[in-house]
């Protein structure tokens, strides 16, 4: 790996706040000192993600992740350490040097150029639509759909010319080969003639969550003669910088809004989400299609667990809403459907009845097993298949209030008893435990956390209690020293941490987002936790070493002691061993000798 000179990683750190930076991934509350919401890294309901703005750090106290803010760049977005220091440089406007590159180096500095041509593409398109006479069906479109100038400047929508080359061209001026722009999915061809992939459109930029531009999308205009023949929409395709299963339009801009009403909505097509934005609806996004994946439920699940989808009243919007239930579902989102009527979609809907309507039809929304009852009843489906199609729903519902409500809905509505339906989910749930592989166990191994950090006894706890006291109170190393010297922890994993934390300690330059940079795992991830409990023990139900308040003279007391204990066990069966071998050799001086010893001690 490429060596990062220490001023610019020292900058980085500095310059970057971890708070705001997870705040783009994860709803953050204020709960203490410290801000609390649900992991990325692993599924659960109840929050037990932490991050210390004093301190620069994260913790999840369920998966025992932790680390700085380059370790959680790293870990959210696939990253290497490289990468993610590049990416925080960028995000805090600090000069980064070109660094002899690896692999990965070299795979993220083609990201960062694919990200460069697709937001000089945006520009290029954004102006074409404003200023080019070439445009000027495009802006009637617009201008008819009731779009105004901040909405379009909101969105960066542009108009792609109809000729063959002309972003070709613009980015070739800009020093963008051919090739690239082909590997980019701005353009097709080979060799020898490469045209641009989007002409005579209406141009939607895709962001990622952080504003990122990773694709486009491109709406035929009817004013051309040939739209008939033509894709309605026609989308970037998948590349080695865009997987469109796990981006979702507008979320970039509705970020605030879905954190602030406390849900999202998820629309079909990028018009539903533009028009609804329009009129103020700016908690919605669009799923790119109809079909819904896990990975799109697990970055909304980063701002929100309730989740609306609103999609066309046709059957094909029909089918996609239940498919995407079922999948955001499994990933912890609480789901209802808004039916659309029919014939309309979101945006018809919104531009004919306005914020007021749209209410209404949010306030008639469905659960999950109400809309999937009402779809299958009105389809004059076998109950017994019914109630089959729906367990997966009824098996995945963690509150016992709320799963004693949906046993209830589904057994009047099929006209069965409680007790059936209890008894088959019974049954499916033992079923899934032969086959379900946990997800957090997934999360463990993907993201190499500690498998089991307690104490092995109580002089490893002894000792995972001083780093504790360490970690938040580093003056404290002199009084440990003098009382136990300096090579008292013994446990490997301890003894690296403290070892490392004694060098920072003693050159007054003890930092543990900066320490957490020179830190392999698992030892990275033990400095997060035991910064994150020093700060706030009472929060947790256990502590550090086992052995009470670590922030007391009595815990530390205890600590030394069981530590001396140990010494003296120790000492003594050494001196016990040899008073039996002196024995044995019948050396009586060198008995009395040893005898003396063993008293002293």
């Amino acid at each position: 790996m490429a060596l990062i000179p220490p001023d610019v990683l020292e900058e980085v750190r500095i310059q970057t706040d971890i708070v705001n930076l997870i705040s783009e991934y994860v709803r953050l509350e204020k709960r203490g000192r410290n801000y609390v919401g649900i992991c990325p890294f692993h599924q659960e309901r109840d929050p037990s993600f932490s991050v210390s703005p004093e301190k620069q750090i994260f913790y999840c106290f369920g998966c025992r992740t932790g680390g700085n803010a380059i370790k959680f760049l790293m870990l959210v977005e696939n990253l290497t350490f490289v990468e993610s220091v590049r990416r925080l440089a960028g995000r805090a406007g600090i000069y980064f040097p070109d660094l002899e590159k690896s692999r990965d180096d070299k795979r993220a500095a083609r990201e960062e150029r694919a990200w460069k041509a697709n937001e000089l593409a945006r520009e290029f398109y954004h102006r074409c639509l404003l200023n080019s006479p070439e445009a000027a069906p495009a802006r009637e479109y617009l201008n008819g759909r009731g779009l105004s100038g901040e909405i379009l400047e909101a969105f960066k929508i542009g108009y792609a010319p109809a000729a063959w080359g002309s972003l070709v061209s613009h980015l070739a001026g800009l020093g963008f080969r051919p090739e690239e722009l082909v590997d980019f999915g701005l353009a097709v061809g080979d060799r020898k003639r490469t045209y641009d992939r989007f002409r005579g459109r209406i141009i939607f930029p895709v962001t990622n969550p952080q504003g990122i531009v990773v694709a486009f999308g491109g709406r035929v205009l009817e004013a051309d003669p040939n739209w008939k023949s033509q894709p309605k929409y026609l989308n970037t395709p998948e590349t080695p910088f865009f997987n469109k299963s796990k981006v979702l339009f507008g979320l970039d801009l509705a970020r605030k809004a879905i954190r602030e009403s406390g849900y999202a909505v998820i629309m079909e097509g990028y018009m539903d989400v533009v028009t609804a934005h329009q009129f103020g609806i700016r908690n919605t996004v669009a799923s790119m299609g109809t079909s819904l994946t896990s990975d799109q439920g697990k970055i909304l699940c980063r701002y929100t667990r309730n989740v609306y989808i609103a999609y066309d009243a046709d059957s094909a919007g029909v089918k996609a809403a239940a498919r995407g239930l079922d999948i955001l579902q499994e990933t912890g989102c609480r789901l209802k459907v808004i039916s659309m009527p029919e014939g309309s979609d979101p945006d018809d809907f919104i531009r004919r009845h306005g914020t007021e309507g749209w209410r209404k039809v949010l306030a008639g929304a469905e659960s999950l097993l109400e809309y999937k009852l009402r779809i299958a009843l009105r389809d004059k489906g076998d109950p017994s298949k019914i109630l089959g199609d729906l367990l997966p729903n009824l098996a995945a519902i963690k509150s016992e209030i709320e799963l004693e409500e949906g046993v209830k809905l589904v057994a009047s509505r099929l006209n069965t008893s409680w007790e059936s339906v209890k008894s088959e989910i019974r049954r499916y749930r033992a079923d899934q435990r032969k086959i379900w592989v946990k997800p957090d166990k997934i999360a463990k191994n993907k993201y190499n956390i500690i498998q089991s950090d307690k104490p092995k006894d109580a002089v490893s706890g002894a000792e995972l209690g001083i780093l504790g006291v360490l970690a938040g109170n580093p003056e404290k190393i002199s009084y440990f020293r003098s009382v136990l010297g300096d090579d008292f922890i013994q446990e490997p994993l301890y003894r690296e941490l403290y070892r490392a934390m004694a060098i920072q300690i003693d050159r007054g330059e003890y930092a543990p987002a900066r320490l957490l940079n020179e830190l392999e795992e698992p030892a990275a991830a033990l400095l997060s936790r035991l910064i994150m409990e020093s700060a706030a023990p009472a929060d947790r139900s256990e502590n550090i070493g086992g052995l009470g308040d670590p922030d007391t003279d009595k815990a530390v007391a205890d600590y030394i002691n069981v530590i001396k204990k140990n010494r003296q066990a120790k000492k003594r069966m050494v001196l016990m061993q040899e008073l039996a071998e002196a024995e044995k050799n019948n050396h009586l001086e060198l008995v009395r000798d040893i005898l003396k010893k063993i008293q002293e001690i």
